[in-house]
């Protein structure tokens, strides 16, 4: 009987379904945070229909939040816990740079 690599133990362990599952949640949350912000700035950024800005930004906030839950759970189902957590990390610091524009319509 051989010895098993870390990746084989890893494999036969069972700790790829907490990589996926820890992948899927902080996909999650990265995406209602990235798509949730993106969207309420561009919606309030257009005025709305009778130029009331906040509504508009509320409806992006909300829709963008919900688009964003899905498309991070899926991203991080598909790409795995390494790639998500680059993601992450690239919209977190994406949102302590004052410098970055936002989403115009």
């Amino acid at each position: 009987m051989r010895e098993l690599t870390s990746f084989e133990m890893q494999n036969v362990s069972g700790a790829g379904v907490f990589d996926f599952i820890g992948s899927v949640v902080v996909g999650s949350v990265t995406g209602i945070t990235a798509f949730g912000l993106k969207w309420a700035m561009s919606g309030g950024s257009t005025g709305g229909l009778i130029g009331v800005g906040i509504v508009s930004a509320g409806v992006g906030l909300i829709v963008g939040a919900v688009v964003g839950l899905v498309d991070g759970a899926m991203y991080g189902a598909i790409n795995g816990w390494d790639t998500t957590a680059a993601w992450f990390n690239q919209v977190v610091e994406s949102q302590f740079d004052m410098g970055t524009s936002p989403v115009t319509a």
